[in-house]
């Protein structure tokens, strides 16, 4: 976390890979920054052989189920 100088905003990171912005004021989130996600929109629906960390990865990596 970081504060900007004049104390209004606060930048968050998170372990799911997003980097929030935040109004200090609110406590409303301005923005949600996620970096690439290569596998978006790939579907891993019946594949075999993968271990249940590995589907989280390529979860968080933009693949899904269904």
């Amino acid at each position: 976390m970081a504060f900007a100088p004049q104390g209004n905003r606060l930048v968050s990171g998170s372990a799911d890979a997003t980097i929030r912005l935040w109004n200090t004021t609110t406590g409303a989130c301005l923005r949600v920054l996620r970096g690439d996600r290569p596998y978006k929109g790939l579907d891993i629906t019946g594949v075999t052989g993968l271990t249940d960390a590995q589907k989280r990865i390529l979860k968080a990596l933009g693949a899904g189920e269904g």
